[in-house]
């Protein structure tokens, strides 16, 4: 699925992003909290650092999966 939005600038350079519709709910950082920090506002969430192993890539889809406003995007296979 195509993530919603356009890529935030915030972002740590790689693969995961999140655009800017996210509304800040933290389930990306429940989900993979190694990778995924509040902006500086607290009105939403951006990649800190790009997964460094199998397990943090696994994190960061299922906080893809669990986004309710599909904001999260993955462009490793791109």
């Amino acid at each position: 699925m195509q993530p919603n939005g356009e890529r935030l600038r915030v972002n740590a350079w790689g693969p995961f992003y999140v655009t800017d519709l996210c509304d800040g709910c933290g389930i990306c950082a429940a989900c993979a909290p190694d990778n995924f920090a509040a902006g500086w506002d607290g009105t939403y969430y951006a990649v800190l650092q790009q997964p460094e192993s199998k397990a943090e890539v696994r994190a960061m889809r299922k906080a893809m999966e669990a986004c309710p406003r599909h904001c999260i995007g993955d462009d490793w296979d791109a």
